[in-house]
C-alpha cells in the first residue's frame, strides 16, 4: 500500500537531542520506504543562513540526503526556517517547493503549506512575514556576518 510522510514543526536544536534522535531514527528506518517525504516548515528552531555550517545541521542534512536516494524529499518554508536556500537544500537532497503547493496525493488534489500565513489576526506577524519574505530583507539579513 503506497504512503507518504508529512513532518512539520520539529524545531530542531542542538539542545534537544531527544527530538533529533527521534528524527534520525525515523529517517533511517521509516522514511526510505515512503513514496515521498514532505517537510512542512520549522524543521529547525531557527535558521540564520546556509553559510552557518555546523556539525549539527550537517548531520541533519546528511540524514535527509541518505533518504533522498530512495525517496523524494520536499521542503516548504516555515516561519522559523524561511532563510533555508538552495545550498542547504541541495546538501540535504531536498526540493524546495512554493509555500503553498498543491500535490496529487493518490488521486486527490491536496494543498500543502506550513500554515503561518493563515494566522491573519496576528497583524504584527503578518507585517513581519510580508517584509521577511520580500526581495530586499532576506538579502540584507543573509549578507550580514
Amino acid at each position: 500500500m503506497p504512503f507518504t510522510y508529512f513532518i512539520a514543526d520539529l524545531h530542531l536544536s542542538e539542545d534537544r537531542t531527544d527530538i533529533t534522535q527521534c528524527l534520525l531514527s525515523f529517517l533511517e528506518h521509516e522514511a526510505p520506504q515512503a513514496d515521498a517525504l514532505y517537510v512542512l516548515g520549522d524543521l529547525f528552531e531557527v535558521w540564520i543562513g546556509d553559510d552557518n555550517v555546523t556539525p549539527f545541521n550537517t548531520t541533519i542534512a546528511n540524514a535527509f540526503k541518505a533518504v533522498s536516494r530512495t525517496t523524494p524529499v520536499y521542503f516548504i518554508h516555515g516561519n522559523r526556517d524561511f532563510a533555508i536556500r538552495d545550498g542547504w537544500a541541495k546538501k540535504a537532497g531536498m526540493t524546495i517547493l512554493p509555500e503553498q503547493t498543491v500535490v496529487d496525493l493518490y488521486g486527490k488534489p491536496t494543498l500543502l503549506t506550513h500554515g503561518d500565513e493563515l494566522c491573519t489576526r496576528d497583524v504584527n506577524y503578518q507585517k513581519f512575514r510580508k517584509k521577511s519574505r520580500g526581495w530586499w530583507w532576506p538579502r540584507l539579513m543573509l549578507a550580514l556576518p
